[in-house]
């Protein structure tokens, strides 16, 4: 038997042969599909007309009214952080929903009377009964003239026995809403930080 018809015998050989046929037949593929996309692409990849390359508008820092740039959830001004109390004590915890309203921006109530999230049963806000606000942790993840990002850790009120759930984390964020002395910052996105886990009863 010849040295050819040994390595044609051969399973290992054969093996071989195909993997390397199979490489050559798919680069094959690949260079006519590109030679024929690029032949039926009259697309221009010079830019338009009168382009001209802008960058996205730098953010400016939020300030406090000695000029100072607020890194801390503490040098948030009292009125914003009454807003987010509120926004818990009442949305979160589903209780005093009328209260809520005011605390919340447009954009996060749109589609909703007064009246009807005051007596809502769903709202666009993921609920945490039992909040206990006073043991609520925050945390400033940063603050701008246009948007203001907070970290919430929240935990249940000791008496909240059966339906307990473990503390989580959510992400709080407030818009400005109206102008100069009318300008109030409002709370327009709450969600998890990760899935809320299933209430388990308290061992």
């Amino acid at each position: 038997m010849s040295s050819l018809q040994n390595a044609l015998s051969s399973p290992r050989r054969n093996r071989q042969l195909l993997w390397l046929a199979t490489a050559v037949l798919t680069a094959g593929v690949f260079v006519l599909v590109a030679q024929i996309a690029g032949r039926s692409d009259k697309t221009s990849l010079a830019p338009d007309k009168g382009f001209r390359p802008t960058l996205p508008v730098k953010t400016s820092p939020l300030v406090n009214a000695q000029g100072v740039r607020i890194k801390t959830f503490e040098q948030l001004g009292h009125k914003i952080r009454s807003t987010i109390r509120m926004f818990l004590a009442t949305a979160v915890a589903r209780k005093h929903l009328d209260q809520s309203w005011a605390v919340i921006a447009p954009s996060m109530k749109a589609g909703y009377t007064f009246k009807e999230w005051a007596k809502a049963t769903e709202l666009p806000v993921v609920p945490y009964p039992g909040v206990d606000v006073r043991r609520a942790e925050f945390y400033l993840e940063y603050a701008s003239r246009k948007e203001i990002l907070v970290d919430v850790g929240l935990s249940q009120l000791p008496s909240i026995v059966k339906g307990w759930t473990r503390p989580v984390a959510f992400q709080l964020g407030l818009s400005p809403v109206g102008k100069g002395t009318d300008k109030r910052w409002l709370v327009s996105y709450w969600m998890p930080r990760w899935t809320p886990p299933v209430p388990v009863d308290r061992p």
